[in-house]
């Protein structure tokens, strides 16, 4: 089965929320692969790794994780990319 990577830029956290509800968020939507936070150009970014069948699968969990994620932060850059030979390749 296709892998998946969905990279969210999480910004500020909602009133009230902690930190750590991000990968609880995350994790509600389905099963992961691997979830993994760090800091590029100075902005925390989470990337969920996934399955799915297809691109159309794939487009929904995103859309998925990404409003989860945003009923606890707010999320100013998504991007979905495949994972092909260990390298995400972006979506157009």
């Amino acid at each position: 089965m296709p892998s998946f990577r969905t990279s969210l830029t999480v910004s500020t956290l909602h009133p009230g929320r902690a930190p750590q509800e991000v990968e609880t968020a995350a994790r509600r939507v389905r099963r992961l692969e691997s979830f993994d936070i760090g800091i590029e150009a100075g902005q925390a970014r989470v990337t969920l790794r996934f399955t799915a069948e297809d691109e159309d699968e794939a487009r929904l969990a995103h859309a998925e994780f990404l409003h989860a994620v945003q009923e606890v932060a707010d999320v100013p850059r998504a991007r979905l990319a495949q994972v092909v030979r260990g390298r995400s390749v972006p979506f157009e």
